[in-house]
């Protein structure tokens, strides 16, 4: 084995002359076909940490955001341990890539690694960062670190493309078959990165498709309308390109669209079109709904299917479509903490009362449980006036009067059922058929 120094100028090694070929062989797709590269016994001190297009693109992200106007270069020592505390699980609240972690580590501590990595041949890991960190790791902390002082990978060669690094990355880490903890956001960051890749081709979405294992042109495009509709969400609420803080709400944006496509179908005019994308991106920001609640938007506006068609309901849908100010001025709000606050109870008591109206449509075929549950809240709203607790809390007096319209509204509405109910108690029962 032998080893070459880094240049003083670029400070890079070249890792196969710095590494130990193996007699293994890693299949991967270059030039348009399938190729056999030799595995090599890479020094993990030759190596860096390349995250910026992979898995963890949203850990980058967050890197830059913590550091703005600095230039973060993986290869320094600096970021390098910056990056490895990351992908530890050591930075925020990252459980999951802790646990991840500790995994990887019990296994490869009890087996060694299996699975080759894919390097960069300036020592950038394409595809491994995880297994490298583990290493690193594991090399500092046992007492026979020899045993983890080398990463096992292929080194793609110096003349590989954009595309074809892209269709390895790509094929290696989000096939269905392949990876299941590359998040739905990094997901859609390495679609959308392939959208640029490709944007030479007659048909992007169908290169994409081609390299993703067991995954169509038809899901691929479907995240391609996903990642617009969240990079439209980021620009309202100032944060262009912060994918960082949707690592946890991305299924709230397949929702979204599911709602607006009913509102195309449904030919809604682009006036209540526009308020409704401004009150999805509003639930999602002030986490008014989770993605479970955010279908019963798409119902009320009136979803395909028999049964599904029976909850549409057009007086909720336009209560919960008023918007309390202009497009631009709740834009404006949201990119401040105040604004955002005030904006956020608003919405909250908003959304509750649209989930509600939805609520008491489903139970469109039982007029006794919504009877029996006008009744119990009635029962409950006699002991709250009764207790009067809540008269210690500033406003109350504006709760009362509130209340005093509403119960006008009951009563009207409770003798219309009343008389509605007499009615059809006199209609004649129709005969059914054994």
């Amino acid at each position: 084995m032998t080893s070459k120094a880094a240049t003083p100028q670029t400070n890079v090694v070249d890792v196969t002359d710095a590494s130990q070929v193996t007699d293994r062989k890693s299949l991967v797709w270059l030039n348009s076909k399938r190729q056999e590269l030799s595995v090599y016994r890479l020094p993990i001190k030759y190596l860096y940490f390349n995250i910026e297009n992979g898995r963890y693109a949203d850990k980058m992200i967050d890197l830059k955001e913590k550091n703005p106007g600095v230039e973060i270069d993986p290869r320094e020592e600096k970021w390098k341990d910056e990056i490895f505390k990351m992908l530890k699980g050591e930075v925020g609240d990252s459980g999951k890539d802790r646990d991840a972690f500790e995994l990887l580590a019990k296994d490869i501590l009890a087996r060694e690694q299996l699975q080759p990595g894919v390097v960069l041949p300036d020592g950038g890991v394409l595809d491994g960062n995880r297994r490298f960190a583990v290493l690193k790791h594991l090399y500092a902390t046992q007492q026979n670190p020899g045993r983890f002082e080398y990463l096992d990978a292929v080194v793609l060669p110096e003349n590989v493309g954009s595309k074809d690094r892209w269709r390895i990355e790509a094929g290696l880490q989000i096939g269905k078959d392949e990876k299941l903890d590359y998040s739905p956001i990094n997901r859609l960051l390495k679609i959308k990165e392939g959208l640029g890749v490709f944007a030479d081709t007659d048909d992007p979405a169908q290169e994409i498709a081609n390299t993703l294992i067991g995954i169509q042109k038809a899901e691929v495009e479907r995240d391609i309308e996903k990642i617009g509709l969240i990079d439209q969400y980021l620009v309202f609420i100032g944060r262009a390109n912060a994918y960082n803080l949707l690592s946890g709400v991305v299924e709230r944006f397949e929702e979204a669209l599911n709602a607006l496509e009913s509102a195309k179908r449904e030919k809604l005019p682009p006036q209540q079109v526009a308020a409704l994308k401004t009150k999805l991106f509003l639930v999602i920001r002030c986490e008014t709904m989770d993605n479970w609640q955010m279908r019963d938007i798409r119902l009320a506006i009136g979803a395909p299917g028999k049964k599904a068609r029976r909850y549409k309901n057009d007086k909720a849908l336009a209560k919960f479509l008023e918007l309390p100010a202009p497009i631009a001025d709740l834009q404006k709000q949201v990119k401040t903490q105040s604004g955002l606050s005030t904006i956020a109870q608003q919405e909250k008591d908003n959304s509750k009362k649209f989930l509600d109206a939805m609520d008491a449509t489903k139970s469109i075929d039982e007029p006794a449980r919504l009877a029996n549950k006008a009744v119990t809240n009635l029962e409950q709203l006699i002991a709250t006036l009764e207790d009067a607790s809540f008269t210690q809390h500033a406003g109350w007096e504006e709760t009362v009067a509130g209340l005093l319209t509403s119960m006008d509204e009951v009563i009207t509405h409770a003798d219309k059922c009343k008389s509605l109910g007499q009615s059809l108690k006199k209609k004649k029962p129709k005969s059914t058929k054994s």
